[in-house]
């Protein structure tokens, strides 16, 4: 046994002596060490919001005059109406300022009235941005009459019915007991409204306009020509006013003629014309005459609106020109006016 355990020792140590011998003639193969050398750290740029610029305000010119004229660029009444207005606000002591660009944002309370020849969508939008501000529109067409603070003006001239109520009226609110005549066509349907609409107008002043000394009649009468190329007819019309004690007559335009209109003058006749009638210039006791002028209606109601007055939507440019102040006072002139307004907004009937 105990030689068994030697042999055992002696076995061991010759394998480790071998395996020693193995060992140390294997080659180990080393690894080249690289050296790495550090990157050097930039730090990135920080990335700064971009700011979006401030938006500078527009400068508003603000407008503060009395009266100011907003004119449109197409508009052949610009240089006529600022004239007019212009020196109508002089000789009011009114201030007075003129635009061709305008927007709500620039009228402050202080303006009394805006006077225009824009655009119709342009002033539409003032007139619904600023609803106390009273606006006359001059000559523009497409606006809407619903807008209570628009006021319209259109070149028109009337209708007959409204130039003979006018006439009506005129001639009976200026002369004495109302003894007020007309002449016109006979069996014809424009003479028959004439003739209508002048009674109708003057009795819208004297009701039934009765004479307070002799001759005591009811006025208005009316006489009727069949012919009025025939001098005898037209004159027996006019003898027949004449014998009613009529002084003031209105002739139907459309059967005037110079020859007539001098008769009446030789007979002391006062008439009123309409624009355009034959024979005015024979007439010498003319009261006015009845036709367009724009310019005037636009005076007329930028005063009105400066007193305090109110307009209605719209009217036609019929006025009483060539006023003759030895007939008509400042007093009855403003009756007429106003008249004038209330039958052109149809607050008034021309006909019975």
């Amino acid at each position: 046994m105990e030689k068994t355990k030697r042999s055992l020792i002696l076995v061991f140590l010759a394998l480790a002596l071998f395996l020693t011998a193995c060992n140390s003639n294997q080659i180990v193969e080393e690894t080249p060490t690289v050296d790495v050398l550090p990157t050097e750290f930039v730090p990135e740029e920080p990335t700064l919001p971009i700011e979006e610029p401030t938006a500078i305000p527009a400068v508003v010119n603000l407008v503060s005059s009395d009266i100011v004229f907003w004119s449109g660029a197409a508009s052949p009444h610009n240089a006529t109406l600022s004239g007019r207005i212009r020196n109508f606000a002089q000789s009011n002591g009114r201030t007075f300022e003129e635009y061709e660009i305008l927007t709500a944002d620039q009228i402050t309370p202080s303006v009394k009235v805006l006077l225009t020849t824009a655009e119709a969508g342009q002033i539409e939008a003032v007139a619904q941005a600023l609803t106390s501000l009273p606006i006359v529109a001059v000559d523009v067409s497409g606006l809407n009459p619903s807008l209570l603070n628009l006021h319209v003006l259109t070149s028109e001239v009337g209708t007959p019915e409204q130039r003979a109520f006018l006439a009506g009226y005129a001639l009976a609110l200026n002369t004495e007991d109302y003894r007020v005549g007309a002449i016109t066509m006979n069996e014809d349907d424009l003479g028959n409204r004439t003739r209508d609409s002048f009674i109708t107008g003057a009795r819208y002043h004297c009701g039934l306009c009765s004479a307070r000394y002799m001759p005591v009649n009811y006025y208005p009468f009316t006489a009727q020509v069949s012919n009025p190329a025939d001098s005898a007819n037209w004159q027996a019309a006019v003898d027949s006013l004449l014998e009613l004690a009529v002084n003031s007559i209105y002739v139907q335009p459309e059967i005037s003629s110079l020859d007539l209109m001098t008769y009446l003058s030789s007979k002391n006749i006062a008439v009123i014309g309409v624009e355009g009638q034959a024979g005015l210039e024979g007439a010498n006791r003319l009261m006015g005459v009845l036709g367009s002028d724009i310019y005037l209606s636009a005076e007329n109601a930028v005063s009105r609106i400066l007193n305090g007055e109110e307009l209605g939507s719209s009217t036609g440019s019929l006025e009483l020109k060539q006023v003759n102040r030895d007939f008509i006072s400042d007093g009855r002139l403003i009756l007429f006016e106003r008249v004038r307004e209330d039958l052109l907004n149809g607050l008034v009937k021309d006909s019975p």
